[in-house]
């Protein structure tokens, strides 16, 4: 640190001693103020933050010890260093000060080299300490910004997944079906094939806009508003999954009331949604049970159910299904993994629409989850 980048409060009821170290600071080209008293000394520190102050024990008003122990109470003055000025040279008196938070002591009458060696060796490590924490600061807002990022990928990941996941087991298993089977028509052949395209276009259309959505660097919590048609969206759903529920034997269907509603909403979160519960349903459903996604316009909001005849949900699950993104998968009729998307993002896709979700699930019986979203016009 230059000297005259640096800033030194001296403080001593003495006019004789102000002068004197203001004269050898002034020579060595050193910025200070003066105080001659201890709550002058407290107010010009707050007010200018000193990188060191020269401190006087034996003042009328409050002693230096007092002084400091005031100074150090504010956060933006506890690390500037003080160094204690006074004619005591008793042993208990530099222990006291050291105590106060005094880095070192001089004893008058002043020697002017020891005085500024001292002054100029805890400038230095003042400077140093600063750039340190400068780059504690820097390190911990990288570390902030690493934490969000790979926040961001594992949301990304755990998203694409998913999504990918459960359609592709469909089209593995129809594929397979086709190779080993041999009582498949050649019409039950064309309409799985129609099925494998339609599901794998899908699919790769979903993955291309949540891509799309990272290289415009759109946070997880943004969203991005457009007209939603919502028997579209049904259909890219039903289309991605219709290959899984064929090889499962799953009906799958869905029904829009008003045929024509639309919704202002970001397309690929509220697809996402829909297609995780989807996806879900059908691996919770057993061969022969249906699953149908039904879209219903009620009073100002549109209300999105995914029901399935599949084995329920226990109660004890049901606490906190989407609130813990750790809680175990169980495994579908099939023996699927439970992996992928968890219903927390589900939830927060929900909610960051202004929207609830809700479930009502009978072991054995079915289960039943629910979205409402408001239908008033968005700006995008």
């Amino acid at each position: 640190m230059k000297p005259e980048e640096s800033l030194i409060l001296i403080v001593d009821d003495t006019p004789a001693n102000l002068r004197l170290l203001s004269h050898v600071l002034t020579k060595e080209g050193y910025e200070y103020i003066e105080a001659s008293n201890g709550h002058e000394a407290i107010e010009l520190a707050k007010k200018h933050e000193p990188d060191l102050i020269l401190l006087d024990i034996m003042m009328p008003d409050i002693s230096g010890f007092e002084v400091v122990k005031r100074i150090k109470a504010n956060q933006l003055l506890e690390d500037t260093p003080v160094i204690f000025l006074s004619s005591l040279s008793d042993t208990e008196d530099k222990v006291q000060g050291f105590k106060y938070g005094g880095v070192d002591y001089i004893t008058k009458p002043f020697q002017k080299e020891e005085t500024l060696a001292r002054i100029k060796t805890h400038l230095q490590i003042r400077s140093l300490q600063k750039q340190l924490n400068e780059r504690i600061k820097i390190l911990r807002e990288r570390e902030i910004e690493l934490s969000r990022l790979n926040q961001k990928k594992d949301d990304l990941v755990r998203t694409v997944s998913h999504d990918i996941k459960n359609p592709l087991t469909g089209i593995i298993g129809l594929v397979k079906l086709m190779r080993d089977s041999d009582k498949i028509t050649a019409e039950e052949q064309t309409q799985m094939l129609s099925v494998i395209e339609e599901s794998g276009t899908n699919l790769l259309n979903l993955v291309r806009e949540v891509l799309d959505r990272e290289s415009k660097k759109i946070e997880p919590e943004e969203l991005e508003y457009s007209t939603v048609s919502i028997t579209e969206l049904f259909e890219r759903v039903v289309s991605m999954n219709k290959a899984k529920s064929v090889v499962k034997n799953v009906k799958l269907d869905y029904s829009v009331s008003p045929a024509g509603i639309k919704l202002e909403a970001d397309q690929t979160k509220i697809e996402i949604a829909v297609n995780n519960l989807v996806s879900n349903a059908l691996k919770f459903t057993p061969s022969g049970g249906e699953v149908a996604v039904h879209a219903i316009q009620n009073n100002g909001s549109l209300e999105i159910r995914v029901q399935d005849t599949g084995i329920g949900i226990p109660v004890k699950l049901q606490e906190d299904l989407f609130t813990n993104p750790n809680q175990p998968s169980r495994n579908g009729t099939n023996g699927e993994v439970g992996t992928g998307l968890g219903l927390d993002i589900v939830q927060l896709y929900v909610e960051l629409h202004e929207g609830k979700i809700w479930v009502e699930s009978e072991l054995d019986k079915g289960t039943t989850f629910f979205i409402s979203l408001p239908l008033e016009e968005k700006l995008a």
